[in-house]
């Protein structure tokens, strides 16, 4: 078994800074999909999306400051929302992967 990858000790480490069931709830029921939101609303409505993104900044950052007692993962690593979205992507990809392939049975 190889040493785990730079991104898989990176996530493991995400996964420790983001413990709290309400810090999760904000970035996962709140803040990230506030963003998500912004990206596809940005050429419709650009003041709407600086306005969510900032929002839901500001519930993720109050998550780390109110409940984890801990600096955002963003201040310290600023390309952590593209190594986590990438990390997620790759997940997805490979359950869907295994999904799609063939199994034999045994």
């Amino acid at each position: 078994m190889s040493a785990p990858s730079k991104l898989d000790r990176f996530v493991v480490k995400y996964r420790k800074d983001h413990t709290h069931p309400v810090n999760h709830f904000l970035h996962v029921g709140a803040g990230w999909p506030m963003i998500a939101l912004a990206v596809i609303l940005v050429p419709f409505h650009p003041l709407w999306s600086l306005g969510l993104v900032l929002g839901g900044y500001a519930l993720m950052f109050f998550g780390h400051f109110a409940f984890e007692k801990n600096k955002p993962t963003i201040l310290k690593h600023p390309s952590t929302p593209f190594v986590i979205a990438w990390a997620v992507i790759r997940g997805l990809c490979g359950g869907l992967l295994r999904l799609a392939t063939p199994q034999r049975s045994r």
